[in-house]
């Protein structure tokens, strides 16, 4: 059974899915890989996973990604190429038998407001 929503109703937890994919060409299983993964590099921001430079990396096993997702490792693959290609994140390879990391980006220019 299934309930209303009410002023007090307690939500399940959840991740954001920024207003600015909407608008972006990038298949649905991308933009929900890109909210997950924007999800996992603000935890760890708040954890200080920083590089050298500073920036926040995350890292993420491609089959917990597929996992997540539902998908297929293949798909994960593709998916975390498509948004390489888009310019979301970036993959940076460690030294041998290190996980890779991930950085994950925010468009130039972008209001982050509601439309």
């Amino acid at each position: 059974m299934t309930d209303y929503m009410t002023i007090t109703t307690e939500l399940p937890p959840y991740f954001f899915f920024p207003w600015f994919l909407l608008d972006m060409g990038l298949t649905l299983t991308a933009k929900l890989a890109y909210a997950l993964l924007l999800d996992r590099a603000r935890l760890s921001q708040l954890n200080g996973w920083t590089d050298e430079a500073g920036r926040v990396y995350i890292i993420f096993p491609i089959e917990k990604i597929a996992e997540m997702l539902g998908k297929s490792m293949t798909t994960a693959k593709n998916v975390l190429a498509e948004l390489e290609a888009a310019g979301l994140i970036e993959r940076k390879r460690q030294q041998f038998s290190k996980p890779n990391h991930i950085y994950v980006k925010l468009p130039d220019g972008q209001k982050f407001s509601r439309p």
